[in-house]
């Protein structure tokens, strides 16, 4: 279980000291994201809720008061008045310190999303080995061993959780439920569920892991193709900010100034190209997030 917390600046054996004070701080906002004490399951980050949010906190204040302080400096050494740079310093500390406390308390989620797709992946692949290895004579515990040392990365590490619940003592069936419980795959869940309702009736194990197989290598085809298709909008989409609105814009904007006494200088032509290339970069950035994760 990992206890170092990604992102946070403060090193543990110093936030473990002071965030005992914003514990209770913590609480109260845990109150309005009780979807983190569930992110954190899923990302295997062993914090308390509570701790997690009084940390992000206290992280949150240093990195404010930080960007504060750099802002009084800096307009102090452009002579503003002492006044003046205290509350623009101030102001600006606290937007990034609520900006910062939102992306730690996002972060968890995030975490727990990039491991689903990890886990959607190599899953197809893990579940094939599993399935060879019950028709040579497997059980399936056994075949669970391999894939947990095998190199399937984090859907390994999630079948390494059932291997070593079960060695602890718990049944095979509720430590199939506790993965489909913490994970946000939902091939994962997907899998996890059948498996246990094939356990409980007492079905043939390798039917079903072949059909789980074929159910989801035909949904991830499905979702190679439908990605396939919105990507022809999105490549439309995209040629329009990086060929026709630069080209257009520009030269409506000399027009304009020419005719309409629209005064265009230099700084805003400037601006205008850079937000261009900013919606550019937000669409290959958009696209890219949208994109199906499989190696089928």
């Amino acid at each position: 279980m990992e206890t170092r917390i990604p992102l946070m600046i403060i090193p543990d054996s110093i936030s473990n000291k002071f965030a005992t004070k914003f514990r209770g701080v913590g609480a109260n906002i845990l109150k309005f994201f009780k979807h983190i004490e569930t992110d954190l399951k899923m990302t295997d980050i062993d914090v308390r809720p509570d701790e997690y949010v009084a940390k992000s906190l206290l992280n949150s204040l240093v990195i404010g008061g930080i960007f504060g302080m750099l802002i009084i400096f800096l307009f102090l050494s452009q002579e503003e008045s002492i006044a003046k740079s205290i509350a623009l310093g101030i102001a600006i500390g606290i937007g990034i310190c609520m900006m910062f406390l939102i992306i730690f308390i996002r972060y968890p989620d995030i975490l727990a999303s990039k491991k689903a797709e990890n886990i959607n992946k190599d899953l197809v692949f893990a579940l094939k080995d599993i399935s060879l290895q019950i028709s040579a004579g497997v059980s399936l515990y056994d075949a669970f061993i391999s894939v947990a040392v095998s190199n399937y990365e984090d859907t390994s590490n999630e079948f390494k959780k059932i291997v070593q619940k079960v060695n602890s003592g718990t049944p095979m069936i509720h430590a199939i439920e506790e993965m489909a419980l913490n994970t946000k795959s939902e091939f994962l869940k997907r899998t996890s569920w059948q498996m246990v309702n094939a356990l409980k009736a007492g079905s043939n194990i390798k039917k079903v892991l072949r059909r789980i197989i074929k159910d989801l290598t035909s949904e991830q085809k499905t979702r190679i193709r439908n990605y396939a298709r919105e990507l022809n909008l999105w490549s439309l989409v995209y040629m329009l900010f990086a060929v026709a609105v630069p080209s257009i814009g520009s030269t409506m904007l000399v027009i304009l100034s020419s005719f309409a006494g629209f005064g265009v200088t230099k700084p805003m032509f400037i601006v205008f190209i850079i937000l261009c290339f900013i919606a550019q970069y937000v669409l290959i950035g958009f696209v890219k997030v949208r994109r199906p994760v499989s190696n089928i």
